[in-house]
């Protein structure tokens, strides 16, 4: 009975002793790419830091969604621990290649091999969402300076619209398959784009008649004289969507959409002799 005991230990302990060596080499080589993989990441996010590659996390700061998720973007970050845990993952494998653990190795093998797709795939998000921000200031620059009201609104709208779009866009690039959202979620948008701007068109369109207006009128000048409908008065200023006229009475804001409706007679104008 003590010789059966004996043997069983023996035949458990021998292939422990026998495969020791592996083992701790297996351990070392962990140990060594653990050690690189640090200073690596060291040395890239020094780097990364010195030819400034953050100062994008200032303008993805500035950007209303980033700012209201309190998400810290650091560029020089994320790259460099990317490629640490890269560095991991490849000495990983050969770990589990050592250790005959095929089937760990194998799974590793397809993760580092889906990390290039991953990161093309953040990288897609973040430049999409620049230029949708890109867009939307665009846009609000131009709604602002020719007088369209709510030029936010119309803005942001656009903004995340963009957003959206690029978002699933980036999903299908990291290998997800949003067929179902995308075909739902692009009907939804279209649904609310529509009835925004048909609600918009109808609230806004004597402001839209009076910048066009002020586009195709250009023979009135402040200064002038004239009568429109029954007032009568001086043209103190002009803006985009309407004009100031003074009488001995009253101040008078009138929208230059009116012009196009009703007949003006211009009294007197001042020309560069009268000033």
């Amino acid at each position: 009975m003590e010789r059966l005991n004996l043997h069983m230990v023996e035949s458990f302990i021998q292939p422990v002793i026998n495969s020791l060596p592996k083992i701790l080499g297996a351990i070392g080589l962990f140990i060594l790419g653990f050690i690189i993989a640090r200073v690596v990441r060291k040395l890239i996010k020094a780097f990364l830091v010195r030819i400034k590659l953050d100062k994008l996390a200032e303008k993805l700061d500035e950007i209303e969604i980033v700012a209201n998720s309190k998400i810290k973007i650091v560029p020089s970050s994320i790259i460099a621990n990317v490629i640490y845990y890269l560095f991991l993952i490849i000495f990983a494998i050969a770990v589990t290649d050592m250790l005959n653990l095929t089937t760990v190795s194998f799974y590793l093998t397809n993760l580092i091999n889906y990390l290039p797709q991953a990161f093309t795939a953040f990288a897609f998000l973040i430049i999409g969402l620049l230029f949708a921000d890109f867009i939307r200031k665009m846009v609000y620059t131009a709604a602002k300076s020719i007088g369209i009201p709510s030029a936010r609104i119309i803005s942001t709208v656009l903004f995340y619209f963009l957003f959206i779009n690029v978002f699933i866009s980036s999903l299908t690039q990291a290998g997800i398959d949003t067929e179902f959202i995308q075909s739902n979620i692009t009907l939804m948008i279209g649904g609310i784009v529509f009835a925004f701007a048909l609600g918009y068109g109808i609230a806004s369109k004597d402001v839209m008649s009076s910048v066009l207006a002020s586009y195709y009128n250009r023979r009135l000048k402040e200064g002038d004289r004239i009568t429109i409908g029954e007032h009568t008065g001086v043209i103190e200023s002009i803006t985009n969507t309407d004009f100031v006229l003074v009488n001995e009475e009253e101040r008078i804001v009138i929208p230059l959409s009116k012009i196009t409706r009703e007949s003006v007679t211009i009294h007197t104008t001042i020309t560069p002799k009268d000033q």
